[in-house]
């Protein structure tokens, strides 16, 4: 794992407006986007191989991108939680819903 993807892990982890400006950069400037999403990957698959799992977190950023990124980040995420539907993955396919709902709810 490279050490823009565990920076960008921490800042998941924290999830204020500061860090979502640093992951607003990565995701909106296509040559560091692949950073941005594998950070996230890498986020629920630690939360997948935890003990317990806090939900909520995994499900606030899942709303966040649903709400603020592109569709087609949004369908590749939204695939990716279908492809092995741990809990954690749940977690940010419900967020998702929420944030495509928010987003609705904006226009």
């Amino acid at each position: 794992m490279s050490e823009d993807v565990q920076i960008l892990i921490s800042r998941l982890g924290t999830f204020r407006p500061s860090d979502r400006s640093v992951l607003d950069r990565h995701f909106d400037d296509m040559a560091r986007q692949q950073i941005a999403v594998e950070a996230v990957k890498e986020f629920v698959r630690i939360w997948e191989r935890a003990d317990w799992l806090e939900a909520y977190s995994i499900e606030r950023i899942g709303k966040w991108i649903a709400k603020y990124k592109s569709d087609a980040i949004v369908t590749l995420f939204d695939n990716w939680c279908r492809t092995n539907p741990t809990s954690a993955r749940a977690a940010l396919a419900r967020g998702i819903e929420l944030g495509r709902v928010s987003r609705r709810e904006l226009v």
